[in-house]
């Protein structure tokens, strides 16, 4: 007779709680990774709902601002405000507030009246002065400390001998070039003035009629116009040419129609965006520009003001938001 030779038992019971030891592990294992991806869910949402609740904050913060004062702009980033107050020796402050805290960064002092404001980047600030009337300047201010350029700087580029009501109504620059045009209305006319890098002013040669809007390409390659000639509005590009110099009495430049019957919206980054206007001067449709042609953006359900209009850093449109930036608040 054969015998069997028979397995230990006590070896049959090991490999069985072996088993059952791996098979709790991985229950446990897959029990954890469960509960972590929970707390991760839950805490990624509760950011979000910071996010959103300070957000909120900012926008409660930016309406309540421009209830309250002038010269109310916000930064690319969304991160700060501005405001403008006066004192009663008619000497101006413009105060930088952060919009989800509503505290105070920094204020620039003891300013000319105060006729413009807008941002140079998230660091500084510009600022357009009237020293008397008729004589304007354009300051900047670094928003850290509210240090002005012209405590810092040699200089800073003065608009002299201009008609009595004139004003600073428009300033757009190029990062790449900075080269800086400023839009500056007199006497129910408009003048377009290069500021070069060492602050000298020279105005530039445009198309006759009357300018309402500019504004210039990141790299400094195109400035455009938005102007009212023989009773149309147009969308023009300006451009440099060999003759173009910081050092003649003029800064040279030629144009070119863009569009007719248009509105001048914005450009972001290179590309230009505007609105074709009705006979009401309502924008009915926006448009962008590109190197393949125009391109519909958004056919608007009701016709709109240009200027409550907005154009984010991404291209996204706003019709009359609170504020329009990189991070649309």
């Amino acid at each position: 007779m054969i015998q069997m030779e028979q397995k230990p038992r006590g070896r049959r019971v090991g490999r069985r709680f072996l088993a059952l030891a791996a098979l709790c592990t991985a229950c446990e294992s897959l029990f954890f990774y469960h509960l972590n991806h929970l707390l991760v869910s839950q805490q990624t949402a509760s950011q979000r709902e910071i996010q959103a609740a300070l957000h909120r904050r900012a926008q409660l913060e930016l309406l309540q601002l421009k209830r309250e004062y002038e010269g109310v702009t916000v930064s690319p980033n969304g991160e700060y405000a501005t405001y403008v107050t006066s004192d009663s020796s008619g000497w101006d402050t413009v105060h930088v507030v952060q919009l989800e805290t509503g505290a105070q960064v920094s204020e620039a002092t003891d300013l000319y009246p105060v006729q413009y404001v807008d941002w140079l980047g998230n660091a500084e600030v510009f600022v357009g002065e009237e020293r008397s009337p008729g004589n304007l300047e354009l300051n900047t201010f670094y928003v850290s400390n509210g240090l002005q350029a012209d405590e810092t700087a040699a200089s800073v580029p003065v608009f002299s001998n201009l008609s009595p009501d004139a004003r600073i109504v428009k300033v757009t620059y190029s990062t790449a070039t900075n080269d800086i045009f400023v839009l500056i209305e007199a006497d129910g006319s408009s003048e377009v003035y290069h500021v070069g890098t060492m602050e000298t002013v020279q105005p530039v040669t445009v198309p006759a009629g009357y300018i309402k809007n500019i504004a210039m390409t990141e790299t400094g390659d195109n400035l455009y116009l938005e102007i009212n000639q023989g009773g149309q509005w147009n969308v023009v590009r300006l451009y440099q040419t060999p003759e173009t110099s910081s050092y003649t009495p003029e800064f040279q430049m030629d144009w070119q129609l863009v569009k007719s019957n248009a509105a001048l919206l914005g450009v972001v980054g290179n590309t230009l965006y505007y609105g074709t206007v009705n006979a009401d001067g309502l924008v009915t449709a926006v448009y962008r520009q590109t190197s393949d042609g125009d391109q519909l953006v958004r056919q608007l359900a009701q016709p709109a003001l240009a200027s409550d209009i907005a154009i984010s850093s991404s291209g996204s449109i706003a019709l009359n938001p609170p504020a329009m930036t990189n991070v649309e608040v």
